[in-house]
């Protein structure tokens, strides 16, 4: 009985040892695999283990982007000499006053409202600006993440200008619109994405004060974005094409040291409310002129605010008359509402600027001031006087009905 038993338990145990053996061989449909003579088994792929990651929840509620935008950047012979050092030079102190309030934004626009050469080439102001690279660079110290290039001044070295400028723009990391060097990249619309936000941003000139002569007639269609509605529309069209949520139009425009837009003016900015644009910023009068908030009707019946600014006014350059030494930074946000499903703008706002052109060694040096603050700040009378002034005529003319104003 116990040799029968324990002949039992072999048996069973020898089954055990051998039941591995015989599930390697049950193949994925179920039937039986015969082994090769030789070699290994067959190979079995592991099952793709399932994903662990959760589908992702939609996003509620808000996301905004900030942007700041400021008028012409003008480099005049005085300004240039002003910058210069041993070694090159050095724009930078220009903003040193100013930076702060450029700071925080997701968006600084400005108008390079002058083209960018070199040593060899040399430099000039009025009437054909050739400025030193280091404009850019004080640019991107201060905050500038995007410069419109379609202005009046685009032609001014020619060629060569509008060449080496996009590349030097390139190089110090500055996004551009307005000007090109083919007709590809013309047709690229500059789409910034910011906090889940696509912004599109065009720029457009009224003319290039006849340079355009110096231009290939082939190369005159793409080389600057002239101001004309077919080609506006067009490009706005694809601009939301591809994809941009909002859209900004940088119009060069108006006639120089009026305080009023024209009748031109007036008849492009409601075309561009017609066609969706969201805010139009412009330049070239070199003085401010108004700001409108228009309530626009969307094709679903609903409505939104467009922010228009006929002319941003002077943001730097040696014009130091009275109203041409002035200008704004704007602020507003542009607010993405994921629960309402529906973008906005709101917080329109404006600090005002100016000038101080002040005496230094044989020459002049220059700051950009943010006025409210500097109302009673460490000035000679004589610019404590006109601070003051530019406060008074900046926000009379502008007006403070919906708008924050900033000191």
């Amino acid at each position: 009985m116990k040799k029968g038993l324990r002949a039992g338990i072999i048996l069973v145990l020898i089954l055990l040892m051998t039941l591995p053996v015989s599930c390697s061989l049950i193949s994925r449909d179920g039937g039986r695999e015969t082994p090769g003579p030789t070699g290994p088994g067959p190979s079995l792929e592991p099952s793709p283990e399932p994903s662990l990651d959760p589908t992702p929840e939609p996003a509620k509620g808000t996301t905004t982007v900030k942007l700041r935008a400021v008028g012409d950047i003008i480099m005049h012979m005085s300004q240039v000499y002003a910058g210069e050092r041993e070694d090159g030079y050095d724009f930078k102190p220009f903003f040193e006053d100013i930076k702060p309030y450029l700071e925080g934004a997701d968006l600084v626009i400005g108008n390079l409202e002058t083209t960018i050469s070199n040593d060899e080439r040399g430099y000039h102001g009025y009437p054909n600006f050739k400025s030193p690279e280091e404009t850019l660079e004080a640019a991107k110290y201060a905050g500038f993440n995007i410069l419109t290039t379609a202005n009046n001044h685009s032609f001014d070295a020619k060629e060569f200008g509008v060449v080496n400028t996009i590349e030097k723009l390139e190089e110090y990391g500055i996004k551009f619109t307005g000007t090109a060097r083919s007709q590809e990249e013309r047709d690229r619309i500059l789409i910034v994405e910011e906090n889940d936000i696509r912004v599109g941003i065009l720029a457009y000139t009224y003319g290039t004060n006849g340079m355009e002569v110096t231009i290939p007639q082939e190369k005159r269609g793409y080389m600057v974005n002239l101001i004309d509605k077919d080609l506006i529309e067009a490009d706005v069209k694809r601009a939301r094409e591809e994809g941009a949520e909002v859209i900004v139009v940088a119009m060069h425009w108006g006639d120089e040291e009026q305080r009023q837009p024209n009748s031109t003016q007036k008849d492009l900015a409601d075309f561009l409310v017609s066609l969706g644009v969201d805010i139009v910023l412009g330049c070239h009068p070199h003085v401010l002129q108004p700001i409108e908030i228009r309530r626009a009707q969307l094709e679903d019946g609903s409505e939104k605010d467009v922010f228009i600014i006929y002319s941003l006014g002077n943001f730097v350059s040696n014009q130091d008359w009275q109203y041409s030494d002035s200008g704004v930074i704007i602020e507003l946000d542009i607010i993405k509402d994921y629960d309402q499903d529906i973008i906005y703008l709101d917080n329109f706002g404006y600090t005002p600027t100016w000038v101080y052109k002040f005496s230094k060694g044989s020459g002049y040096d220059y700051r950009i001031l943010p006025v409210g603050s500097f109302m009673d700040g460490d000035l000679n009378e004589q610019a404590k006087k006109r601070i003051k002034e530019v406060w008074n005529e900046t926000t009379s003319h502008l007006g403070q009905e919906d708008l924050i104003i900033f000191e």
